[in-house]
């Protein structure tokens, strides 16, 4: 027997492009004893589908619900009405900002304590490998100055432009 037919059927159903005529057509095919192997695989959600269709809540189901319901509500007592709520203070309401502002603050501090870390750890290296450490600039027009006249090149002493000088007197 050809089943192409049946193949396109669900080709549409997984694209969801078909009416409930051939959704129908679908179940009552997957209902029957012999279907190929190929396609035995869809039959239990068909079946599944149409047996959750057939089951239905009994008639007494709403009256054990609100029995259960009324039930449990004598066993606890007062203890879910509004009347035990305790109101938060405004401090308790103000600890979720505390607890963020505290979070920043150490986060600062340690952010703070490391870079200082590096920091001296450059300055130590620096220190221990014997290069000559960054003089200011001042100090630096102090000894082109103290200088004899006949020694002193600009170019190669100063960092700074030699018409600037002019302005820092000993």
């Amino acid at each position: 027997m050809d089943y192409k037919y049946i193949e396109q059927l669900l080709e549409r159903y997984w694209e969801c492009q078909t009416t409930i005529e051939e959704e129908d057509i679908l179940r009552s095919f997957f209902a029957q004893e012999d279907i190929p192997a190929r396609l035995l695989c869809y039959r239990d959600m068909f079946v599944a589908e149409e047996q959750m269709q057939k089951e239905q809540l009994s008639e007494d189901f709403d009256q054990r619900i609100l029995a259960l319901i009324e039930k449990k509500e004598t066993a606890k007592g007062t203890q879910g009405t509004s009347e035990n709520i305790k109101p938060l203070t405004f401090a308790q309401r103000l600890r979720p900002l505390y607890q963020a502002a505290a979070c920043v603050a150490i986060l600062l501090c340690i952010g703070m304590a490391a870079q200082q870390g590096f920091q001296r750890h450059g300055e130590d290296e620096a220190t221990l490998s014997g290069a000559p450490t960054m003089a200011s600039a001042e100090d630096t027009i102090r000894l082109f100055l103290d200088m004899p006249k006949e020694s002193k090149n600009t170019e190669a002493v100063l960092p700074v432009a030699p018409d600037t000088l002019g302005a820092v007197q000993p």
